[in-house]
């Protein structure tokens, strides 16, 4: 066993700073008070900030999953035909949800370890020319491949169509500019790049979007968006009950990131994925995602031969490191390494030293140091 702390590097969740879990110590306040109220706004504001929109944002209890629904019922009506890119396991998310709320989902799959370009996604709505709307992850963590979003959305946009973004494993490590790119919802849940442990779901709609949006389409008791959108501008139009403590938290952690600068902290996450993707190439190990369409916040990579994933998860948890495995098609194939968030230069190190350790240890011909090494000079490269 291993000697004091899990480190947790897995696509989520993720590593939670101490500060940000001493918040969820505090005590629970009456959540229509003037105290809360005044926290909720902020919250909500600087979160805008963070997808770039200042349109309408609703943070509401429940998983990446919950918010996904909210987000497909903003535009998703009876007889909806929606065209779902499928880049990966998640995708099967976004077809079912558009199936319950009676839509009906055209799914078109991308080759694997690729995403969808402008150019390819303007040939796929010439033939889909019925479609009302178009719904992508930005990066699906079961393959770890990113969608350009800003070229998909331009094209969803020409057309005239409605865009839904998955964000639930980019927003706060990867750069999201939903009125500047014409996004119109978009949603993510706590527990990512965000820094928060599991339990809120966000959705937030661009500017223009908010102005459109028909607040009658897909109600139900727990996803009333217009009484959600009340809730956002003041507590004291209370609805549903917020997560007081876990709001605390992402406070904190929403002030964390502002403080390190969105900039800074998206080229924190192109460098830690540039080294674990260099750390896995130079051991000979293949990624799953293609260039041009990799994930800054999570690098999914198969398993070489002879080393299967169970062992291989005992033995990085039996050396203080938790990965994760595959998922769908890739169960059993592949590991992924999460790499947003609060993790640093540091535990990317680590982990990618017990991964070679672990790697030899199952039999796979690899010499000690020579990922390290190479990671290391990808830090030392940018100043780190």
């Amino acid at each position: 066993m291993p000697h004091g702390k899990i480190l947790l590097m897995t696509p989520g969740p993720t590593l939670v700073d101490s500060e940000v879990l001493l918040e969820l110590a505090r005590a629970t306040i009456n959540h229509v008070s003037d105290e809360f109220d005044s926290i909720h706004l902020g919250v909500v504001n600087n979160l805008k900030k963070i997808f770039g929109t200042s349109g309408d944002l609703i943070v509401l209890p429940g998983s990446g999953t919950s918010a996904m629904e909210l987000a497909l019922r903003s535009v998703v009506k009876r007889g909806s035909k929606v065209l779902v890119l499928k880049t990966g396991y998640f995708a099967g998310y976004l077809a079912d949800g558009v199936r319950y709320l009676e839509g009906s989902p055209e799914i078109v799959e991308s080759e694997l370890g690729k995403g969808f370009d402008g150019n390819l996604l303007d040939r796929i709505i010439e033939k889909h020319r019925d479609v009302d709307v178009i719904a992508f992850q930005h990066v699906d963590t079961s393959t770890s491949v990113a969608n350009p979003v800003s070229e998909l959305a331009k094209v969803e946009g020409d057309w005239g169509l409605r865009a839904v973004v998955d964000g639930v494993a980019s927003i706060g490590g990867m750069e999201m500019e939903m009125d500047k790119w014409g996004v119109d919802v978009c949603f993510t849940g706590s527990q990512k790049a965000l820094g928060v442990p599991p339990g809120l779901g966000i959705v937030a709609f661009g500017s223009r979007f908010s102005q459109e949006l028909d607040e009658s389409s897909s109600l139900s008791l727990y996803f009333n968006i217009p009484k959600l959108r009340r809730e956002m501008q003041s507590t004291k139009n209370y609805y549903i009950t917020p997560a007081v403590n876990l709001v605390y938290g992402l406070a904190k952690s929403i002030n964390n990131i502002l403080e390190e600068g969105l900039e800074n902290r998206y080229k924190r996450h192109r460098i830690m994925a540039e080294a674990v993707r260099g750390a896995a190439e130079k051991t000979g190990l293949k990624l799953v995602a293609k260039e041009g369409f990799q994930a800054d916040t999570v690098t999914a990579i198969y398993l070489p031969e002879g080393v299967i994933w169970p062992d291989l998860y005992r033995s990085m948890k039996a050396k203080g490191v938790e990965i994760a495995g595959g998922l769908g098609e890739l169960k059993g194939k592949i590991f992924r390494i999460g790499h947003m968030g609060q993790v640093g230069y540091n535990e990317i190190i680590a982990t990618i030293a017990a991964l070679e350790r672990s790697l030899r240890e199952l039999g796979y011909p690899t010499e000690l140091g020579t990922a390290i090494s190479h990671v290391q000079q990808i830090l030392a490269g940018y100043g780190n």
